[in-house]
């Protein structure tokens, strides 16, 4: 499997993990770890499971990402929150900076639920972290937005959610991956402007609102790389939103997201 498959989800899916196989055998109160990255991992997970989250293996996938990312520039002037839900003093017994350090997180992801969080999660995901520190601009909000909407930190209510169980790509109009890989897309719209977040690898998006019908509404991100299409059964309402179509403008494809 190469990266590019692995990114847009051209892998088979992995079967869902009931929550009381994850907490089988394993305390929930967390012990002192010689690594405080190990700690880390742990806890966090543990704020994940009491936030009603559903473990399985694309949400560890995400999990991992996001904090190794928050690991790495944690102390950057961009990272303008706090995470609550960590044991005190052990944000600081970690330093930030150190793509080493971060690494650890995907490595203790494995160890402990090596179940459906195998080898290919973590070697991709150590890629992915930092192609995204690197690569994304504003990389910052992206990782803000993460803890808002899945540890609930701060306030993240505005934030609309569309669950899509498979995702398609399209070149030159034709289907050239089908794959049943689940994505959440998180959004938010207002009389002219949009935010939109896919966990774990597409960048937070802000752009306007350049058109509307009965039932779809089109969408363009601000640098002009991404169009969005919305679309809705009968009428523009959260509920009936069936379908969001993104347009890669800069790379002549698309990725469509479905409810079923």
């Amino acid at each position: 499997m190469n990266i590019f498959d692995y990114l847009f989800g051209n892998k088979e899916s992995e079967d869902k993990i009931d929550k009381t196989q994850l907490q089988s055998g394993q305390s929930e109160k967390l012990l002192e770890y010689s690594d405080p990255v190990e700690q880390y991992v742990l806890e966090s997970v543990s704020d994940l499971k009491k936030k009603g989250g559903l473990i399985e293996t694309k949400v560890l996938e995400a999990e991992a990402i996001y904090l190794a990312a928050f690991l790495y520039m944690k102390n950057d002037h961009e990272i303008d929150f706090d995470i609550d839900y960590f044991s005190e003093g052990l944000l600081d017994s970690i330093p930030s900076k150190n793509y080493q350090v971060a690494d650890k997180v995907f490595f203790y992801m494995n160890r402990h639920y090596p179940s459906f969080y195998g080898i290919s999660e973590k070697e991709y995901g150590m890629q992915g972290y930092k192609m995204n520190i690197q690569l994304a601009s504003n990389y910052s909000s992206y990782i803000k937005k993460y803890f808002i909407h899945v540890h609930k930190i701060n306030s993240g209510e505005d934030y609309l959610l569309f669950s899509s169980p498979r995702n398609c790509l399209w070149e030159d109009g034709v289907k050239s991956i089908d794959s049943p890989t689940q994505r959440d897309i998180y959004y938010k719209m207002n009389a002219d402007k949009f935010e939109l977040m896919i966990p774990p690898f597409n960048p937070l998006v802000h752009g306007i609102i350049i058109s509307k019908t009965d039932t779809s509404i089109k969408c363009q991100s601000n640098d002009g790389k991404r169009t969005f299409i919305f679309k809705y059964k009968e009428k523009i309402v959260s509920e009936n939103l069936l379908e969001i179509d993104m347009y890669r403008n800069d790379k002549g494809d698309m990725v469509s997201y479905h409810k079923k």
